[in-house]
């Protein structure tokens, strides 16, 4: 087999044989088979079971981004990678992976409204109650540093099931919280723990499946995150008020971990179909690539977003209470059901987009108008108001999550693809932990919502800002003009 660039599509040509089709990418360099896939697994530190490695090399499969065959293969830096039926089994269970748990992050707005009521009659403060969230988002992206390494040395699997047990764990011991710390523990420190297992997994895997659509591939994943704050918006609110709120967490642990188990059990990389066993790298994080101004850009725009991502889907619900005088189970649960609906939508189409248009491009451009839209926001006086920004909202900021993992790709290599994201939930953690408590204390101080709001919309402008600069490099690094 040959090894070229990830992203030059026009060198793909067919090559079949009497028993096999493969598609081939041409360069001066050659190597064999096997040896690329060795490559491919140990570069990218992915274990695979042993059945996985000694299994059949007949696979009747189709190739997802060209003609149908047999056994089709494609090679990405060194990467020869099986595809077919069961990429889109990938795509499945990535998608489930995602909708239990970022359905519930997308939703939780309506726990914070019920979780403010019991405990402002205890004498607690907004931003104590808000900790909760800050920990699970802290968790979700610092536990990457703890996650990541976990991952390059017992494999993928292990991460997915340790994330299935302990956020499935999480939800269902908060159903028996009865003080705010043990909402610290569960709610934050534990179902944060499952999430970073979780997504980190989820980002690992299914890019190693796709090439050309790869960014639209992860869109359809981090769709369910929208479809599940779609269906959790009205089923949750519906649910308390049915048998309350221990018993709405009790049943959520359950459908946690039936969708993640699923996952847990579908998903793995692509199968080895010959060669010799692999031996797989222990290595930890490549502190290598943090050598590339590019990257550097890049972790900086993503530390920004996690002082962002987070703030309008914990606070419409309290907002529609205290500015419009909603409902923020009805109402509220409603607009995050909108924001959650545009989201879905929108990590497909921007997915599409950005393999279309350049993943950089598109992203610069949907933070923009994310930040612009929290204008419209910090002057809804209206249910109709609200669910414009809703919508607004929810679509524009799917960009980060759908575009990163290309984006990181394109900047680091497949190679390094596993320490990028490492890195790049790291960052994002300060953002994610503090960033709820900054928005209380602002709310708090001002006595109002407009400057909290205004600090939200500066770091979307913030986190456009870096990107515009790591594009601005990358054309003077003369990158491939896919970004």
């Amino acid at each position: 087999m040959t090894k070229v660039s990830p992203f030059d599509s026009n060198q793909a040509k067919p090559l079949t044989n009497n028993n096999t089709s493969f598609t081939q990418e041409k360069t001066d360099r050659g190597f064999s088979r096997g040896s690329s896939y060795n490559a491919a697994i140990q570069d990218n530190k992915l274990a695979l079971d042993k059945e996985e490695r000694c299994g059949s090399t007949h696979h009747d499969h189709d190739y997802h981004d060209g003609p149908s065959s047999v056994d089709s293969l494609t090679i990405i830096e060194d990467v020869v990678m099986e595809s077919g039926f069961r990429g889109y089994l990938i795509v499945l269970g990535g998608f489930l992976a995602i909708m239990a748990p970022f359905g519930f992050v997308n939703i939780y707005g309506i726990f914070h409204s019920q979780y403010l009521d019991i405990y402002r009659a205890r004498g607690a403060s907004d931003s104590s109650v808000a900790i909760i969230q800050s920990l699970a988002a802290g968790f979700q992206y610092g536990f990457a540093v703890v996650s990541g390494p976990l991952m390059n040395r017992f494999g993928y699997k292990v991460v997915f099931w340790s994330g299935t047990i302990i956020g499935s764990l999480g939800l269902l011991l908060a159903s028996w919280a009865t003080q705010l710390w043990h909402l610290y523990l569960t709610l934050g420190v534990m179902l944060g723990i499952g999430i970073s297992f979780l997504s980190l997994a989820v980002t690992a895997v299914p890019p190693l499946w796709y090439k050309k659509h790869r960014s639209l591939a992860m869109g359809i994943i981090y769709c369910g995150s929208g479809t599940g704050g779609v269906v959790f918006g009205f089923v949750v609110p519906a649910l308390i008020n049915a048998v309350g709120l221990s018993w709405t967490l009790r049943i959520y642990a359950i459908f946690h971990f039936v969708c993640t188990a699923f996952a847990s059990i579908v998903m793995r990389v692509p199968r080895q179909l010959s060669g010799p066993p692999i031996v797989v790298h222990k290595t930890m994080i490549n502190f290598q690539i943090l050598k590339d101004p590019g990257f550097v850009f890049l972790i900086m725009s993503a530390a920004l977003f996690g002082f962002g991502c987070m703030v309008p889907f914990l606070y419409i619900p309290a907002y529609a209470k205290d500015v419009v005088g909603l409902d923020p189970n009805v109402q509220g649960g409603q607009l995050l059901s909108l924001m959650s609906a545009a989201y879905a939508v929108a990590v497909i189409t921007v997915g599409y987009a950005a393999d279309r248009l350049g993943a950089i491009r598109v992203t610069i451009f949907v933070f923009m108008v994310t930040g612009a839209s929290c204008f419209l926001w910090m002057f809804s006086h209206s249910y109709a108001a609200l669910a414009c920004f809703s919508i607004m909202y929810g679509f524009f900021s799917s960009g980060f999550f759908t575009s990163v993992v290309a984006i990181t790709a394109s900047t680091v290599g497949l190679a390094n693809l596993g320490s990028g994201m490492t890195m790049i939930f790291l960052v994002s953690t300060p953002g994610s932990l503090l960033t709820l408590p900054i928005a209380s204390k602002i709310l708090e101080y001002t006595g109002n919502y407009k400057a909290m709001i205004g600090y939200n919309a500066a770091m979307y402008f913030g986190t456009a800002f870096f990107l515009c600069l790591f594009m601005i490099y990358s054309r003077y690094a003369k990158r491939a003009d896919n970004v």
